[in-house]
């Protein structure tokens, strides 16, 4: 990534250490994907790992969507 700026390095990049996002693998609808949960019921979608197309054209499940959801735990 080439970035064209005057602003020193130090002003862009900080605080980029400390970035620690909450990444999960989930299925929703039949259609897999990685969402960044930002509490317990509220997710980002980061991205699709479906096959199909038309996944792909389904604006609900677009990344940077927010999906609201019941967390499934197994016993």
């Amino acid at each position: 990534m080439t970035l064209y700026t005057i602003m020193p390095d130090e002003v862009i990049w900080a605080g980029q250490e400390s970035f620690q996002p909450e990444y999960m693998d989930v299925e929703i609808n039949g259609i897999s994907m990685q969402v960044e949960r930002l509490n317990a019921s509220q997710a980002r979608v980061v991205r699709l790992y479906s096959g199909n197309v038309q996944d792909y054209l389904n604006p609900a499940y677009a990344p940077g969507s927010m999906l609201e959801f019941q967390p499934f735990f197994r016993q």
